[in-house]
């Protein structure tokens, strides 16, 4: 092994006083979100001000700030989007993460220099999407946190592009950019910055509706790959990326510190030996946040329930003790000590009964054998107070923040320490006023005069030692002067004040350098910025020249995520069936497709926006055989669209699913413009923004208007991860057997249920949402947006039901009398719907 780059610690701020701590415990860049466009509204983010402030400061520095765009955009907020960011990246942003690919083609369109990464909710996985976004023009791709570390291996391998990966913080438990599920239930959008966590809720697992298990079974435990860097480095990994714009500042500074320790031990090491962390850093960690201790995610492989914190959703903090007794009029537990404890410590002691609140608070008084203490060891027995609410003996007591490690933390960021080593020349001679030269890494170099000339020294002159440590009190300056070469008379002097009046000026030239050097100069004016942003409405007028006729009749289109036995797809009355590629091998299946396309009805393959692992290698050994059989792909990430046009052309006519996030027009060119024959917008869409879309030609676009809303696709199975654990006496290693022989609910605290649906393939997951889709009397309003198709999807309705809702809209379409109406409008009101988001939006 060898140590051949630096690598980059990317930490996050969610406040000025977060970027200061990640600045000053050693990151190499920040990331951030402004007030505009970005996937944690509920942080305190940066107005324009606080932002020119963080980058000079950072830029000062040596360190890099990258600003989060990172959320879904409308058309009516495109333009500000390319605005402010082309005013932003003037002010020295350094690159922008982005989510929506209308605005990221918008932004190259704007300014083609820019510098784009793509967010990790654009769902990269695989060496193939990597490189259609290399094409789209990212510089930098934010791998999805489901890889392993072969994986990474192996895309780091095939690209040029710089790759970043999560090492520490929350982990999703669906694929970033693929959940819908704060969407679907609360109407706060993950895409658009405002998730609820959902995940991070009560939930039971029904198995043929009877309950196998309950607790917090989507909520995951935080990533800490602190031991695997060296691994992540040698892997090609450009960027090391620590989750948490939501956390404090102290969570921020010990976390980025501790990453910052260890990576200079390996860049030292240069990767010739394992580095290990020592247990009073690990602790450090997890007092600082955990879930249940943390887990390696998805980097060595699944590892199912592990990597689950069943018990508590939120932060543990570690473990302190047992309760022994309490005195409820003092508000007071007797707890014997496993850890240390001190006054100001927060302390929460968890009830013996699920989902009940723990009683706990920060800790004002310690008793120890009748006396007033400051603090407590382990093996030590006390009364702490003020605990509020009834605790039970033996209830487990656990340490959620540490006074000290908080004041520790708040120290490292409380002044100025971050420096950057130059290099300087002092030039000091009778009749000159001294001249002192400063240049830093990057080539900016200023020099500073004196006020004061130098005079012969009568008595005792300054000698070179004196002078060198005075020039090097740089103080709160951003600077240490690393080398300082001089070239001074003998026998002179100066006054002291002098030389700190010339370092002063040196330090503020150079630092001003470094501020203005990273600043840009955009040449586009606000019209040629403007017109960059070309589709939205003001810039394409609705005509025939790129809009279709809105009158134009639309077809029906039929999602089967699965095909039963009893199913007959020619009974189905839509122009178009969507079927899994998996299941397209059916006998039955063959014989209905061939008839149904020469009736002139269409047949997609339906590929599902994940495919790691052996589905995708099922894809490119079949998909010559599939294509024979179909008129197309119906695919659900940019990745797979590579797989086939590299094996079937580029003819090969692509339908981009709902997972592409279609939210806005320029994403609609865009895909048109990359060969795509059509797609599927957003399920967040409204009919009114949908209504005022540009629709070009020959794109056949597609709204759903039936159907359940798939909420989340996830790596994770929680059905296998309940499976793993104790059902009844038996426990079972795998589920993948389980998974077809019976019907899986989560069950919410409020009684809905979402069914989940088990990949058997690779043992993914996905969940749908408890209410379907359906809004009849809006049929013909979706109709007249102009789009091509109405889509009605299907999950685990029954053969019957399939046909009477296929054809209860084409009657709609069709404008026809359908006699089954009121018995299928009752019969799913009966079992609960929703109209989505087709009037209220995000």
């Amino acid at each position: 092994m060898g140590f051949n780059k630096k690598v980059e610690l990317l930490a996050p701020a969610g406040s000025y006083d977060a970027f200061l701590a990640a600045v000053e415990n050693g990151c190499d860049a920040v990331y951030l979100g402004g007030k505009l466009l970005n996937a944690r509204q509920f942080a305190g983010n940066f107005d324009d001000e606080e932002l020119r402030k963080a980058v000079d400061y950072a830029h000062a520095r040596g360190v890099k700030i990258y600003l989060t765009l990172n959320t879904l955009v409308l058309d009516s907020e495109l333009q500000e989007a390319v605005e402010y960011a082309a005013r932003v990246y003037e002010m020295g942003v350094d690159a922008f993460i982005i989510q929506d690919m209308g605005l990221a083609s918008s932004l190259k369109r704007a300014m083609p220099g820019l510098p784009i990464h793509a967010s990790t909710q654009m769902t990269a996985y695989s060496s193939e999407g990597v490189s259609e976004l290399e094409k789209m023009g990212f510089d930098r791709i934010v791998l999805a946190r489901e890889l392993s570390l072969s994986e990474i291996k192996d895309i780091c391998r095939s690209t040029k592009s710089e790759i970043e990966v999560f090492v520490h913080g929350a982990l999703c438990i669906s694929y970033s950019g693929q959940c819908l599920m704060s969407s679907a239930i609360g109407g706060r959008s993950g895409n658009r910055g405002k998730c609820a966590q959902p995940c991070r809720l009560p939930y039971s697992i029904q198995k043929d509706n009877k309950n196998i298990k309950s607790g917090y079974l989507l909520s995951s435990k935080d990533i800490c790959h602190i031991d695997d860097l060296s691994d992540l480095i040698e892997a090609g990994v450009t960027s090391l990326k620590v989750e948490g714009r939501m956390k404090s500042p102290e969570y921020v500074a010990t976390v980025i510190g501790i990453y910052r320790k260890y990576l200079d031990e390996i860049e030292r090491l240069n990767l010739s030996d394992k580095v290990t962390v020592s247990e009073e850093d690990m602790h450090m960690l997890l007092q600082s946040f955990n879930r249940g201790g943390f887990s390696k995610g998805y980097l060595r492989g699944k590892t199912g329930a592990g990597m689950m914190s069943f018990d508590k959703p939120k932060n543990w903090g570690t473990y302190l003790g047992t309760a022994l007794e309490q005195d409820r009029s003092k508000n007071s537990v007797k707890v014997r000590l496993d850890g240390s404890l001190g006054n100001g410590d927060g302390v929460e002691i968890w009830s013996n009964k699920k989902f009940e609140e723990s009683p706990g608070g920060i800790i004002t008084k310690i008793v120890k054998e009748g006396q007033l203490v400051k603090c407590a060891s382990a093996g030590d027995t006390v009364w702490i107070s003020v605990i509020k609410g009834k605790v039970e003996r033996g209830s487990k007591v656990y340490k959620t923040s540490d006074k000290k490690l908080l004041e520790q933390a708040a120290l490292s960021f409380a002044k100025s320490y971050r420096k950057v080593d130059v290099t300087a020349r002092y030039t000091m001679k009778i009749g000159q006023l001294p001249v002192l030269c400063m240049e830093d890494e990057l080539g900016n170099s200023v020099c500073a005069a004196g006020e004061i000339y130098p005079e012969k020294a009568l008595n005792k002159p300054l000698t070179p030692e004196r002078i060198r440590e005075q020039l090097r009190k740089t103080g709160s300056t951003p600077f240490n002067i690393a080398r300082l070469d001089m070239d001074m008379d003998d026998d002179v002097v100066i006054p002291v004040k002098e030389l700190n009046n010339i370092r002063r000026k040196a330090a503020e030239l150079l630092e001003n350098e470094r501020i203005i050097s990273g600043r840009k100069k955009i040449k586009t004016g606000n019209d040629e910025l403007y017109k960059s942003v070309v589709y939205f409405p003001g810039n394409v007028p609705i005509s025939p020249k790129n809009s279709h006729d809105k009158n134009d009749k639309a077809k029906i289109s039929v999602m089967l995520y699965t095909i039963s036995d009893s199913l007959k797809l020619d009974k189905i009355n839509a122009d178009r069936l969507y079927l899994p590629c998996t299941e397209l091998f059916s006998r039955d299946v063959l014989n209905t497709t061939e008839g149904l396309r020469d009736e002139g009805r269409e047949i997609f393959a339906y590929i599902p926006s994940v495919t790691k692992g052996r589905y995708s290698e099922i894809i490119k050994q079949r998909v010559q055989d599939i294509s024979k059989l179909v008129d197309g792909f119906l695919i659900g990430n940019i990745g797979t669209a590579k797989i086939l046009r590299d094996k079937l052309g580029n003819d090969v006519r692509l339908i981009g699913d709902y997972s592409f996030n279609i939210l806005n027009s320029s994403s609609i060119y865009f895909m048109k413009e990359s060969g795509y024959t059509g797609a599927m917008l957003s399920y967040e869409l409204n009919l009114s923004q949908l209504s005022s879309m540009s629709l070009p030609q020959e794109f056949q676009s597609e709204i759903g208007m039936y159907g359940r809303i798939p909420v989340m696709t996830s790596e994770y199975c929680p059905v296998g991860g309940s499976l793993n654990v104790n059902e009844g006496n038996k426990k079972l290693q795998k589920c993948n057997t389980a998974c077809p022989d019976s019907v899986y609910n989560l069950r919410d605290r409020k009684g809905a249920l979402f069914p989940v649906k088990c990949d058997c393939i690779d043992c993914r997951s996905r969940i749908f949402n408890s209410n379907v889709i359906f809004a009849p009397e809006l049929v013909m309003q979706a109709v007249k947006t102009g789009v091509n198709y109405i889509r009605l999807s299907f999950v685990d309705e029954s053969a019957g039901e399939i046909y009477d809702i296929a054809a209860l809209h084409k009657s709609i379409i069709d404008n026809v009398n359908f006699p089954q109406k009121d018995r299928i409008l009752e019969k799913i009101k009966a079992k609960g719907f929703t109209k989505g988001h087709l009037l209220r939006g995000v």
